[in-house]
C-alpha cells in the first residue's frame, strides 16, 4: 500500500469540499475524544473535568492524524446534568446517569432553561473549545457537538419512564422537550460567537428505539429547531449522527435541514446512498469495536476500502469515518489504518478497481 503525501491542508481540503471543488483526497474524520484520553496519558476523568486535558488530546491527536476536523463535544450525558440530573464520571469510562432529575414527568416546575457559564461540565467545555479553536483553527476546522433535544430529555426522566410518557403524557413531554431545546440554544448562541462548526449526535432517535411516527412527532421538531438556530447564529451546515439503525428516518433527519448524515456501521452506505445522497453527505460507517478495537490493520483497512467503493461517488460528497465512537482500549495503529486508507486509495481520480 503506497501511502501518498496530503496536497492540502484539513482546513483547505474542508474548505473546498463544502463548496464542491476539487480537493485531493476523500476526507477522514475517525470519531474519536474521551476514549482515546490514553493516547496521552491521561484517563477518562481527568478528560471530562480538564479543559487543558482535552484541549492536548486534541491537539495530540491532530499532530498524529492530521485528519478532517477536530473538536470538543458536550457529551450526551451533559446538557441533562446541566438541569440537574446526576453523572457519573468512572476513571476510565464512559459517563452515566446515575439518577435522573426528575422522578415524574408532572415535576416539569423543577427544571428551566440552564446558564451554560454556569452549569455543570458545560463551562470546562466551553473554555476547552475556546482554547482548541485558537490553537488550531488556522490549519484544520473545529466543531462542537451538542445531544439531541430528544436523548437528553430521555437522561432528565430516565429513558424507560420517558419512553412511556411518549404514550401516556404526549403534552408533558414536548413541555420537557420545549425546555431542553431552549437551553441548548443558549450553548448554541455561545458556540456560534465562537465561529467554529456544528454537529448533533441524538442516539435515542434511533429507530432501533422509538418508530418512525414517534421520531417525527418528539424528536424532529426539536432537531429542527436546533439546526435552524444554528444556522441562524452562525450561518454554519450541520451534521447529525443517529446511533443504531435510522434506515426508516433517513428522509426525515433530511427534512431537520441537516448537509451531512453520520450513520451507523449496523446500516449500509450504499442504501443510504440511493436513498438520500442527492441531499446530503455521507458519514462513515467503519464498525468501531469489530474492526478498530478487535480488528488487525489490515481489517481496517480492508473494511475503510469497502466504505469508499460504496460511497466515493456520492452525489453530496462522503467521509470516511468510523460507525461510532472509537471505543476504549482501541490500537492507535488502527486508526492510522484508517487515514492510511484514504491516502493510498481515497486520493482523486478515485482507481475503483483498487478498492
Amino acid at each position: 500500500m503506497k501511502i501518498k503525501k496530503d496536497l492540502m491542508t484539513p482546513k483547505e481540503r474542508m474548505q473546498a469540499f463544502a463548496k464542491g471543488q476539487p480537493i485531493d483526497r476523500i476526507p477522514c474524520k475517525p470519531n474519536m475524544g474521551v476514549t482515546l484520553a490514553s493516547f496521552i496519558g491521561k484517563t477518562t476523568y481527568e478528560y471530562y473535568n480538564n479543559p487543558e486535558v482535552i484541549v492536548e488530546l486534541e491537539i495530540s491527536l491532530f499532530k498524529k492524524f492530521r485528519h478532517d476536523g477536530v473538536g470538543v463535544g458536550i457529551s450526551l450525558r451533559e446538557v441533562a446534568e446541566a438541569m440537574g440530573t446526576k453523572v457519573t464520571y468512572p476513571e476510565n469510562g464512559i459517563s452515566y446517569v446515575e439518577d435522573p432529575a426528575l422522578n415524574d414527568i408532572n415535576d416539569l416546575d423543577k427544571l428551566s432553561p440552564i446558564n451554560p457559564y454556569k452549569a455543570g461540565k458545560i463551562p470546562i467545555r466551553l473554555k476547552a473549545l475556546k482554547m482548541l479553536n485558537d490553537a488550531l483553527s488556522k490549519e484544520v476546522n473545529v466543531g462542537c457537538n451538542i445531544p439531541g433535544p430528544f436523548t437528553t430529555a430521555s437522561d432528565l426522566l430516565g429513558t424507560e419512564k420517558f419512553l412511556k410518557a411518549l404514550i401516556k403524557y404526549p403534552e408533558k413531554v414536548h413541555q420537557l422537550l420545549d425546555i431542553v431545546t431552549e437551553s441548548n440554544f443558549k450553548i448554541i448562541d455561545i458556540i456560534a460567537n465562537m465561529g467554529v462548526g456544528f454537529s448533533m449526535a441524538d442516539p435515542l432517535s434511533s429507530s432501533s428505539i422509538i418508530s418512525k411516527k414517534l421520531y417525527k412527532e418528539f424528536s424532529l421538531p426539536y432537531q429542527k429547531k436546533c439546526i435552524d438556530r444554528m444556522k441562524q447564529k452562525s450561518g454554519k451546515n450541520t451534521s447529525i449522527h443517529v446511533c443504531g439503525k435510522s434506515k426508516e428516518i433517513w428522509s426525515s433527519l433530511v427534512e431537520s435541514g441537516i448537509v451531512t448524515l453520520s450513520i451507523d456501521n449496523i446500516e449500509d452506505l450504499e442504501e443510504a446512498k440511493k436513498a438520500v445522497g442527492d441531499k446530503v453527505c455521507l458519514v462513515g460507517n467503519v464498525p468501531p469495536v469489530d474492526i478498530v478495537k478487535y480488528g488487525s490493520y489490515e481489517d481496517v483497512v480492508r473494511e475503510s476500502k469497502l466504505c469508499i467503493k460504496k460511497a466515493y461517488d456520492n452525489p453530496k460528497g462522503f467521509v470516511l469515518s468510523t460507525g461510532c465512537q472509537i471505543p476504549i482500549s482501541s490500537p492507535i495503529e488502527n486508526i492510522q489504518a484508517l487515514m492510511d486508507t484514504v491516502r493510498s486509495y481515497g486520493t482523486y481520480p478515485i482507481k475503483i478497481d483498487l478498492l
